[in-house]
């Protein structure tokens, strides 16, 4: 058995850049968090990017009050109540879900948005 000793934030570089491309052309600033690329709207934070060795996250930080007809965000545990993410194990993965990602960061905006009016 072969051992994969690539960094995880090298082996998903394509991804990576692409993901940052769709979020910056949604309108989202780029900050950093935890060390991790986080993207936010109007000072909101919204999503953050997380390598993982089998997958790259796209996690919403309010992704359980998300509309996500497909089923396409996964929990990242047991414990968690609000946090829903995208994974995503190619570049194709990526191309692939691009109209989600873009679909999932408008309603996480209006989301924060209406919080502001309440």
């Amino acid at each position: 058995m072969t051992l994969d000793n690539t960094p995880h934030s090298a082996r998903w570089a394509e991804e990576t850049a692409r993901l940052h491309d769709i979020l910056g052309d949604c309108g989202l600033t780029e900050t950093t968090m935890w060390d991790k690329a986080c993207f936010a709207a109007e000072g909101k934070n919204i999503a953050i990017l997380q390598s993982m060795k089998p997958y790259l996250a796209l996690m919403f930080y309010k992704g359980s009050l998300l509309s996500d007809p497909q089923g396409l965000l996964h929990t990242p545990g047991p414990n968690s109540r609000f946090a829903k993410r995208l994974h995503f194990t190619s570049l194709d993965d990526v191309v692939a879900m691009e109209g989600a990602v873009r679909a999932f960061v408008a309603e996480s905006v209006a989301l924060e948005r209406a919080e502001r009016t309440l």
